[in-house]
């Protein structure tokens, strides 16, 4: 069987500082679910020993995705990586991995970008996969934006 690779992802405009935003986004942890109650109920580490994975359940603004386990790979400066070990994403869409990056604001620009493989019989999944993470993650970028704005 050979696996279909493809990309994707959003770019938002933010007007809060780039620093505080991603200092936020280095936090999502804690954050996503302050910032953007309605896609997000909780985000766990299920082993607090170890930060780099979590579980995110997905609120009422997500109609397709749920769950999912992550596992942040990268945490730096530069940008935040993780990959999808379990949950909706995996089965619900029929992909064999699911990795993901929010790249630093650059000139108050902030992307996120997704990148994932599948069988070729699979891909209409992959297409309703990609508007539903690209809604998600735009509408995460945007209102945490609208949150810091505020404070």
């Amino acid at each position: 069987m050979a696996f279909v690779t493809a990309n994707a992802g959003v770019k938002v405009n933010i007007k809060s500082q780039p620093d505080a935003f991603w200092t936020h986004i280095q936090l999502s942890t804690n954050w996503f679910r302050v910032a953007v109650p309605d896609l997000y109920t909780s985000i766990v580490l299920p082993d607090p020993s170890n930060s780099a994975v979590r579980t995110v359940t997905y609120g009422q603004s997500s109609q397709n995705i749920k769950s999912s386990t992550e596992r942040i790979t990268e945490n730096s400066q530069a940008k935040l990586t993780y990959t999808v070990t379990a949950g909706d994403i995996l089965q619900k869409y029929k992909v064999n991995t699911f990795q993901a990056t929010i790249l630093y604001p650059n000139d108050k620009w902030v992307e996120w970008n997704w990148t994932y493989n599948y069988l070729p019989e699979d891909q209409k999944n992959v297409i309703d996969l990609d508007a539903d993470i690209a809604e998600i993650a735009a509408k995460t970028l945007a209102k945490l934006d609208n949150y810091l704005k505020k404070q």
